[in-house]
């Protein structure tokens, strides 16, 4: 009671004051996200930042340089009658591990009098990788001279008919020095090993290319962009690729908008920071100020957090919230899907949940916003 009484007067104090508020989160579901940009709104305020530390932008850009489209696309792995994964760890962490885990298993099952055979090309060995019928490790950042070796090799082959000319042409100029030799000596692994990823390739009539992980080098854009080439020259109808059922994580803000956020937080105006399940004070490089930042006498900053993390430890208030297990509410992994979390303990901690504390920490209604939790989860839902 006491926590909610400072964080109500901070509140009204900041609602006088236009621009003073921000707040950063976690990508959260759609409800919560509703009540966070309606209650931002009545303060006057600009929408959070959704932040995410690993937010596939490699990806994403790599999507929009090759196919037009800049977001996160689910993939048919299930469909696919060969694999070829260059650090993507989707067993692990990487955009949908339990969805592509399933996928995997279908995938990888023996069917039709073969095994669908699954190469990983990495420079570290993750549990993916282990899962892996191959393990190619090129020296790190060797992978893009892998990808660029496949791409000659198919269009040599004769693969690729269903593309511009133009890009065809381009291709085989860019690509024309990388023979099996040479991607052997720029990548670190033997000649045959690389002719043999080449042979499986090429003999698959349903091949599906995953570029790296998240937390690849600096080479992950070219290589994204080199592996979305390679599945258009050898899929160019993108048959694997369902851009109608993308991944919501996509909606997390780009390194950029990170970076302009912090610096906008270091304008004297900005009062008053809400920071919700996220630890920016570690996840971010030191040259964003993170710190010095939050540290700021002037900026009163609350941290709906569970855990006495990095980012907690800097803030005036500390305000713990239920846990997922312990509440209702909803989420979705897809856009086009809402799943309920509904509680599977009792009240562990006694605390409420975060759109509950934001609903009750204005002194009127927020517009257009139910009173409780229940009827806005029961409004998303219908």
């Amino acid at each position: 009671a006491e926590a909610e009484a400072v964080l109500q007067e901070k509140v009204q104090a900041a609602s006088r004051q236009k621009g003073g508020v921000r707040m950063i989160t976690e990508v959260p579901g759609e409800s919560t996200l509703r009540v966070m940009n309606r209650f931002l709104d009545s303060l006057n305020a600009p929408e959070p930042l959704l932040y995410e530390p690993f937010a596939y932008e490699s990806l994403k850009t790599a999507n929009r340089i090759a196919f037009g489209r800049e977001g996160l696309p689910s993939y048919r792995m299930q469909d696919a009658d060969f694999l070829l994964c260059f650090g993507a760890d989707f067993l692990e962490t990487w955009l949908s591990p339990v969805e592509y885990a399933g996928k995997f298993k279908e995938m990888h099952a023996y069917k039709g009098g073969r095994k669908p055979l699954f190469y990983f090309v990495s420079p570290y060995q993750s549990m993916t990788g282990a899962n892996a019928d191959h393990w190619l490790a090129p020296v790190p950042g060797g992978e893009t001279a892998v990808v660029l070796g496949c791409i000659r090799e198919a269009l040599r082959r004769g693969k690729g008919g269903a593309l511009p000319g133009s890009v065809v042409s381009f291709l085989k100029k860019k690509t024309e020095s990388y023979a099996p030799e040479q991607v052997a000596a720029e990548a670190g692994i033997a000649p045959h090993a690389f002719q043999e990823l080449v042979r499986h390739l090429l003999a698959a009539k349903r091949p599906l290319v995953l570029g790296p992980g998240t937390a690849a080098a600096d080479s992950a854009l070219d290589t994204h962009v080199a592996v979305n080439l390679l599945n258009m020259i050898l899929d160019p109808y993108l048959s694997l690729f369902d851009f109608s059922d993308r991944h919501r994580v996509e909606l997390a803000a780009t390194g950029a908008e990170v970076r302009e956020f912090f610096e906008g937080l270091d304008d004297k105006t900005v009062s008053f920071l809400l920071i919700n399940n996220v630890n920016p004070a570690f996840s971010l490089p030191e040259a964003a100020r993170v710190r010095e930042i939050l540290s700021r006498d002037s900026l009163f900053t609350v941290c709906f957090s569970n855990f006495m993390d990095e980012t907690a430890e800097l803030a005036d208030l500390v305000f713990p919230v239920q846990l997922p297990l312990e509440r209702w509410g909803e989420y979705g992994g897809k856009h086009r899907v809402v799943s309920t979390l509904q509680p599977t303990m009792g009240n562990f901690i006694g605390a409420p949940s975060l759109s509950e504390v934001l609903l009750g920490s204005t002194a009127s209604p927020i517009g257009g916003i139910a009173e409780d939790i229940q009827t806005v989860l029961i409004g998303e839902l219908v």
